[in-house]
């Protein structure tokens, strides 16, 4: 057990402010040197004891560490994004915290970032980039909010990425179609026809069908559509209409309780027709 304190009571155990300047002070009694800026010395004690940097008697991470930053982040920008989106950026957040939570917002340099994009990329290279591009909208916000001059994401070359360019020909999708259930062709169709998002397709409310076609905003970029009727439009609609919902469910797909389908439970759905 350690010896009681005799003065510092305001700092964390084996942190000391000395002639001006705040030392960490190791079991082999050694005094190392932090810094004469307290969050920079809370910041390397925290580094140095493997914790995430706090204010004596605060459950908050420290002002000015990137453990606040994300945390603010998540709680004030996050939010407001798509559901989906809003749930990738939760484990993204995560990672990102588990790995920059101990440092200082202004000593993130852009060889931090590649080195995090090299080795996190070793394994998982896209979800690295992804990562990575969450944390350059963090340091968008943190320069907003007066944290930071620049962003150390920007110029950082990230890991190439393939699009998706393999056609599905008509028998293929015809032949996943053959396997699915009722619900799950006549959402194919569906999307197919509009090219909706799927999360757009899964909360589409009856009201949202007029005499002029179907009235969407999109979830991902807020902006209104209209899709005007076409003969296969009337088609796969009909063929919606006729599946078993409750009788005052209000969405055109929609579970027994009459609720829109999770994007996990339509995912579920989804991977028993493979």
């Amino acid at each position: 057990m350690g010896r009681r304190r005799k003065n510092n009571f305001n700092l964390p155990p084996r942190m000391y402010l000395k002639h001006g300047a705040y030392y960490y002070v190791s079991r082999e009694n050694k005094w190392i040197r932090l810094s004469d800026d307290k969050a920079i010395a809370f910041s390397k004690w925290a580094e140095i004891e493997g914790e995430t940097p706090r204010e004596i008697g605060s459950e908050k991470p420290l002002t000015g560490s990137m453990a606040a930053l994300i945390d603010k982040y998540m709680i004030d920008i996050a939010p407001k994004k798509a559901k989906a989106t809003y749930t990738g950026n939760l484990m993204e957040a995560k990672n990102l915290k588990n790995v920059f939570g101990k440092m200082l917002v202004l000593e993130i340099r852009p060889t931090h970032i590649a080195n995090y994009l090299d080795i996190r990329g070793l394994k998982a290279p896209i979800r690295a980039n992804r990562e990575i591009s969450l944390l350059s909208h963090m340091f968008s916000y943190a320069m907003r909010w007066g944290q930071v001059d620049r962003n150390p994401c920007l110029g950082v070359a990230k890991h190439p990425e393939k699009g998706r360019d393999r056609y599905i020909s008509d028998q293929e999708f015809e032949n996943v179609k053959k396997l699915a259930s009722e619900l799950i062709a006549i959402v194919m169709d569906f999307a197919y026809i509009t090219a909706m998002r799927r999360g757009d397709i899964l909360k589409l409310r009856l009201d949202q069908i007029t005499e002029e076609g179907i009235w969407i905003k999109q979830s991902k970029t807020g902006s209104k559509q209209l899709y005007e009727w076409t003969d296969g439009l009337v088609d796969v609609v009909t063929r919606a209409k006729t599946l078993k919902r409750p009788v005052h469910g209000l969405y055109l797909f929609c579970t027994r309780q009459g609720q829109p389908y999770s994007d996990t439970g339509f995912k579920a759905m989804w991977n028993r027709v493979h």
